[in-house]
C-alpha cells in the first residue's frame, strides 16, 4: 500500500540523485551511508516503485526514479526558501549565500562588488566558488552564478538569468614588442607576428569584424594557451600579441603596458547573465543581493550595452 511519502525521504533521494552514489549523498547531508540508504528504501516502499538501480560505482534512477526528480528538487527549494524566510524575520540580511563565477570574471569583475557587500552587510556571509565548468544552480545548490552566453548557452526554465552587460575580447601586446616588430595595419600583418592564443582560436582563424565588414583570418600560433593569467603575464612581458577580455585589460591600459592592435576590428562579444533559481517572491536577501551586485558588475564591463529592461528566464535570448 502507498503512503504519503517523507519529506526527509524525499530530501534523501534528492541528494542521491544530484550527488551519483550514497557516499557523496551521505556527504551531502552530513549524515552517514546507511541512513541514506536506510531513506531510500522506506521511500520506494512508501512510493510502491523501484527508483535506483544500485551498482557498486553508481547510482543509476529508474524511470520511476526520473520522474520523481524534480519534485524531489522542489521540496529541496520549498525547504531552503522556508529556512530564509524564518532567518530574515530573526536577523535581516543574513545568513549564507554562494555564488559561483569563472576564475577572469571573479578576479575583474565580481570579487570587488563582493567584497563591498560584504562590508555594508557584515552579517551575510558570502562564499565565491571559482570555477571554470558550467555550474546549474538548482544541481549544484547555488544562490547566483554570473557566466557568459558565449561558452554557455542559459536556457533552462528552472532559472532566470539577469544581463549584466557585454563583454568583449580583442588583440593586445605590449609597446615594447610592438616597437620590435613589423607594424600591424591589416589583419593579413598578423602573419608575420607571434600569437598566444588557445588551439581551438588557431584551427578556425581569427573572426574579426569591423563595422558590418566580416572575416576570418588564418594564424599561425606557436604556442597554445587556454590560461588567460599566463597569456596576459607572457604579453605584458613582451612575448607576443594574444586575445584578452576587455575588462581584464582597463588598468594595463591606463599605465600604458599594453596597446590595443587592430583597434578598428573587434574580435568577440557576448553578454553576461547573473543566473539564479526561479523564486517567487524572492526573499529579501536575494533582492538585495540582485540590487547591490548587478550594477556594480555592469559598471566594471567596459563594453556595456544594457538595454532598459533585461529581466528574462533563464530561456531569453537577451
Amino acid at each position: 500500500m502507498k503512503t504519503m511519502p517523507s519529506p526527509d525521504n524525499l530530501l534523501a533521494f534528492d541528494a542521491l540523485a544530484r550527488a551519483g552514489s550514497f557516499t557523496a549523498a551521505a556527504d551531502l547531508l552530513d549524515c552517514n551511508k546507511s541512513l541514506v540508504s536506510a531513506r531510500i528504501k522506506e521511500l520506494e516502499r512508501e512510493m510502491g516503485a523501484a527508483l535506483v538501480l544500485r551498482s557498486t560505482r553508481k547510482v543509476a534512477l529508474t524511470e520511476a526514479g526520473e520522474r520523481l526528480r524534480p519534485h524531489a528538487a522542489r521540496l529541496r527549494e520549498t525547504v531552503a526558501q522556508a529556512r530564509m524566510a524564518v532567518d530574515e524575520t530573526q536577523s535581516g540580511l543574513a545568513g549564507p549565500l554562494t555564488i559561483s563565477t569563472t576564475s577572469s570574471l571573479a578576479q575583474y569583475v565580481l570579487g570587488s562588488a563582493l567584497s563591498e557587500m560584504a562590508t555594508v552587510y557584515p552579517e551575510l556571509k558570502l562564499s565565491l566558488q571559482v570555477n571554470n565548468r558550467l555550474q546549474d544552480p538548482v544541481a549544484d545548490v547555488l544562490d547566483f552564478c554570473l557566466r557568459s552566453a558565449r561558452s554557455h548557452t542559459v536556457h533552462d526554465e528552472s532559472l532566470v538569468a539577469r544581463l549584466a552587460g557585454y563583454a568583449s575580447e580583442n588583440l593586445y601586446a605590449s609597446p615594447a614588442y610592438l616597437a620590435r616588430h613589423a607594424p600591424i595595419r591589416q589583419p593579413a600583418d598578423l602573419a608575420a607576428h607571434r600569437l598566444l592564443v588557445m588551439e581551438s582560436e588557431q584551427e578556425g582563424g581569427l573572426l574579426l569584424k569591423r563595422g558590418e565588414q566580416l572575416l576570418r583570418q588564418p594564424i599561425a600560433a606557436q604556442l597554445y594557451l587556454d590560461h588567460y593569467p599566463l597569456r596576459a603575464e607572457l604579453a605584458l612581458a613582451g612575448h607576443g600579441i594574444t586575445l584578452l577580455a576587455d575588462y581584464s585589460v582597463q588598468r594595463h591600459l591606463a599605465r600604458g603596458e599594453l596597446a590595443r592592435v587592430l583597434p578598428e576590428w573587434c574580435c568577440d562579444y557576448w553578454p553576461i547573465y547573473l543566473v539564479h533559481p526561479f523564486r517567487t517572491p524572492l526573499s529579501r536577501k536575494y533582492q538585495t543581493f540582485i540590487d547591490f551586485v548587478l550594477p556594480r558588475v555592469a559598471a566594471a564591463l567596459p563594453e556595456n550595452r544594457l538595454q532598459p529592461s533585461h529581466e528574462g528566464r533563464a530561456n531569453s535570448t537577451r
